[in-house]
Parts: structure tokens; C-alpha cells; sequence
């Protein structure tokens, strides 16, 4: 079926432009919902009655349905791929930002539920990258200089947007080539550069690209009857220059209001490291990991978390990684913690740091040691222990200084008399009560 969109743009910074429509079906993948790209699609043309729209084949469907229903990070355990592609309807676009452009391709919907105008988004800090040779990985991010843990890195808008599942009655290159038509010929150069393969067509190229280095963020949705999947596939000029480390020094966060992604530090990154991110959830056995990197990026992670010396190493590695996955999940409550006289005054603070020490042995600090940290700050505070409550609360103050300065004077108020803190005491107290009594 010929398909063709107009190639408008919009010359208003942070505006948006309305562009044009179709209804549309596909296969695509995120780094962490791994679903290999399909080089057909389905298609029903735009003016289409929804009952005559033509769907793909019952056996289409059905591996889709099982792909995507199977996917936890998707969120869709009733999926029907054959309504998905009845209820969709397409724009294309390009948003201007202050040095920037991004071409999108979104649900209609999807894109009416995006601000009219985006926020301007924090300075990205100056000397904290190079992109330089990262041997038989291709290119890779390195530090300029020593990053502290927390530390900002980078602040991006992606060059590309688009949805998860598209169906066409074209390939997906076809898309691909009409997102990349609507940018800057520069953008362009930019963005074919983050192909390092051997020499492919255009189409083949734009689809490695994509596949390889697109991340998965996360937009809104309507509320209606087979929703657009709320991941979308994102290509950054810089920050899909990170390679995979199943121990990751760093990671990233979406921010929908500024339409940009932010790169921070989760550990302490020293001058010449390589910055690394993880493409699939690391708490994952070591085979289950290497089998999503092999099926959607085409490499076997060889990293040090990897590159372990023995079988029982790999095991132990195994099992401390599913212990921290099911972490949150078999920890008691902390208010049970505080009424249950069967559960030990240290219990709480004893698993939690053996998560620490966990998290510290895997390289896993993207889990966010700080939770657990606060945790055992509360926790001390529960039992009335001034001087480790003080010593723990000062980790917590420490940590969020750079992320949430705000509380400052909550933190101050609390190391100054730690009796105003809401918790205190609660074990000592309410120990044999019920919570009602909190």
C-alpha cells in the first residue's frame, strides 16, 4: 500500500508542529523489552471504517499477543494485537528545542496529551564526556574528568521518537527514512554515524540504528480501549553512545515535561572510565542476560560482572543478582517491623545491609543504595538509637544534596534533635500493639 507523509516542520522554539495523519501496526524493540524489528508490516488506510480495517494473519497476532503479554516491563497483560492495530491513528512531527530537533511519530492521542509547550531543561554540565574508541564495542562514552556519585553527566533531547508496535504497509525502514528526511541534513550525518557496521543500504543501516541504540522512555496514554503501549523508542545522538555493563556506572531518567533524557552517575566515575548503562535488567541470571543482549543488540556481554572465573562464581553471582530483584519484595514492613515483638530489633537494618554489601559486590548501584540507606536511618530512628540514626541520616542528607536541596532544613532539623523525628522511638513504643496505635 503507497504511503507518504508531508514533510512539514515548525520554526517556533519548544512549539509544536501539528503535522499530518495516518492510521497504522508494527514490530519494534526497547532496550529492556527486547522485540526484534519486522521488515513487513499492516496498514489500513486513514479514512477506513474500523470494521473494514485489514488486520495482520491470526499467526501475526498471536506472536505478537504472546511477545507482549509475556513482557513485564510492558505492562500489558491482556494485549490484543489485532484491536491495537484498529484503534491506531498517527502523527508526524518535529519539536525545536534551543540547539536541537527531534522528529516523532506518535499516536494521535499520545500526542495530545504532551504539553503545548515543553519546559526548558536543566544545562547540560560542561567537560564531563568524550566519545572516543571503546575497542570491539565500537565507539563508547568516557569521562573528561572524575564524576562524583549522583553527579549530572548529560541532559538530551532524543533525535528520534517512535512507537513501540507501528504497523505499516511498508517496511519500517520506509519510517525510519521519513524520520530521518525531516531533520537538519547535519542531524542527519550525526545520527547515520551511530552505525559502525559494515556497508548496508539506507534502509538496512536505519534499522540497525535503531534496533541497536534506541532506549525505551515512557509517555502518557488515554485512557481508551486498546491503548498505545506507554514505551517508545528514542535514538540520542550522545547518550546511545553508552555501552552495556551488567555492573553500570550510570543511568538515565525521562523527563516527558522537558522532552529530554538526564545522565547521572550512580557510582564514582573516575578521569578515562568508560560511562556505561544496562540495556536489559542486570538483577537477570548471567544466560538470561547474555540471551536478551545476543537476541536484540547482536553481542555477548564481556564485561568484569561477566567475565567471571569459575562456574560456582557465576551461581553465586546468579543468585545474589535474583536475591536483590526479590529484595523488596520478602522485606517486612516497617510498621510491622515496629508492632511485631517476634521480629528481632536488628532484623530490618541486618538485611539491609546486607543488600548494601550486595549491591556494592554486583556493581549494582543503579538499584538505588540509597533506599536503602534512608531505610536504615528510619530504622535506628525507630529503636531511639541517637548516635546511629545521626550517622545514617547524614548518608541520606549527603546522597539527595545534589537531587533534592530542598530538604536540607528537614535533615537539619532532625540531626539537631532527632526526637522530632515522625518515627522515633516507634519500636520501643508501639512493640506488641496494633498498628492502629502508630
Amino acid at each position: 500500500m503507497p504511503y507518504k507523509m508531508a514533510n512539514s516542520k515548525f520554526g517556533k522554539k519548544f512549539s509544536r508542529d501539528r503535522g499530518t495523519q495516518r492510521t497504522m501496526p508494527s514490530l519494534t524493540s526497547s532496550p529492556t523489552t527486547p522485540i526484534k524489528p519486522s521488515s513487513t508490516a499492516w496498514c489500513s488506510p486513514s479514512n477506513s471504517n474500523s470494521s473494514n480495517i485489514q488486520v495482520p494473519p491470526p499467526n501475526i497476532c498471536a506472536s505478537i499477543n504472546d511477545q507482549v503479554t509475556s513482557n513485564p516491563a510492558l505492562a500489558r497483560p491482556l494485549f490484543d494485537f489485532a484491536g491495537h492495530v484498529r484503534s491506531r491513528s498517527y502523527v508526524m512531527r518535529n519539536f525545536l528545542f534551543d540547539g536541537s530537533e527531534t522528529s516523532v511519530m506518535l499516536d494521535e492521542g499520545v500526542d495530545a496529551m504532551l504539553p503545548e509547550s515543553f519546559e526548558p531543561a536543566s544545562g547540560s554540565p560542561l567537560y564531563t564526556f568524550k566519545i572516543g574508541d571503546a575497542g570491539d564495542k565500537g565507539r563508547g562514552m568516557f569521562a573528561l574528568r572524575d564524576l562524583p556519585a549522583g553527579g549530572l553527566i548529560l541532559v538530551e533531547h532524543p533525535i528520534i521518537v517512535a512507537p513501540y508496535l507501528v504497523g505499516l504497509g511498508v517496511p519500517l525502514a520506509d519510517i525510519y527514512a521519513e524520520l530521518l528526511d525531516r531533520l537538519p541534513l547535519e542531524m542527519q550525518k550525526e545520527l547515520l554515524k551511530l552505525h559502525s557496521g559494515d556497508d548496508h543500504t539506507l534502509e538496512d543501516t536505519l534499522e540497525e540504528i535503531v534496533r541497536c541504540n534506541a532506549l525505551g522512555i515512557q509517555l502518557k496514554v488515554p485512557d481508551v480501549p486498546h491503548p498505545e503501549i506507554k514505551t517508545h523508542r528514542a535514538v540520542f545522538l550522545n547518550i546511545s553512545r553508552c555501552n552495556h555493563s551488567c555492573g553500570p556506572n550510570a543511568r538515565w531518567e525521562w523527563d516527558t515535561s522537558t522532552f529530554s533524557l538526564y545522565l547521572s552517575a550512580v557510582r564514582p566515575i573516575i578521569k578515562g572510565d568508560e560511562i556505561t548503562v544496562q540495556y536489559t535488567p542486570c538483577t537477570r541470571p548471567r544466560h538470561d542476560r547474555h540471551a536478551a543482549l545476543q537476541d536484540q543488540y547482536g553481542f555477548t556481554c564481556r564485561c568484569s560482572y561477566c567475565d567471571l572465573p569459575s562456574k560456582d562464581a557465576v551461581l553465586h553471582s546468579d543468585n545474589t543478582r535474583i536475591a536483590l530483584s526479590e529484595f523488596w519484595s520478602t522485606l517486612p514492613p516497617f510498621e510491622e517491623w515496629c508492632i511485631d515483638h517476634t521480629l528481632p530489633d536488628d532484623m530490618l537494618v541486618k538485611m539491609h545491609l546486607d543488600a548494601l554489601r550486595m549491591i556494592k559486590q554486583e556493581g549494582l548501584q543503579v538499584l538505588d543504595g540509597e533506599r536503602h540507606v534512608d531505610a536504615i536511618a528510619m530504622c535506628y530512628g525507630a529503636l531511639a538509637d541517637t548516635e546511629m540514626f545521626r550517622a545514617w541520616t547524614e548518608r541520606v542528607r549527603d546522597a539527595k544534596a545534589n537531587t533534592d536541596p530542598a530538604q536540607e532544613l528537614v535533615f537539619a532539623k532532625w540531626l539537631s534533635n532527632p526526637t522530632s523525628f515522625p518515627a522515633w522511638g516507634w519500636k520501643k513504643t508501639f512493640c506488641g500493639r496494633t498498628k492502629a496505635s502508630l
